[in-house]
């Protein structure tokens, strides 16, 4: 029998909510499934409309544009909410502006 992932919670500082991301979900996913309006624009990591500060936490990158998040940008806490999968309970606050 398959093993349920583990389940992280993700507190977003611009709404001062905290919701679950499984350890396989990406915190936009996870955000977007919660309702919350989340700034992105292609969710591929291709755009960069999803950056956020990691205040607290940690997760893995999945390959993303270095266009659309440096090197030194991601050396310095910033993270892409579509490329981010939570390896700890995490909390951010997004920079992006998205849609709008």
């Amino acid at each position: 029998m398959a093993r349920k992932p583990a389940i992280r919670r993700i507190t977003i500082a611009n709404t001062g909510q905290t919701i679950d991301c499984a350890a396989n979900q990406t915190i936009l996913h996870a955000a977007l499934a919660a309702g919350i309006d989340y700034p992105y624009a292609c969710a591929s990591g291709n755009c960069g409309s999803c950056v956020s500060q990691l205040d607290t936490g940690k997760v893995t990158m999945l390959a993303r544009s270095d266009t659309s998040l440096s090197p030194e940008h991601a050396k310095s806490g910033r993270i892409l909410a579509c490329r981010a999968l939570p390896k700890t309970d995490v909390g951010l606050t997004w920079l992006g502006r998205g849609r709008r």
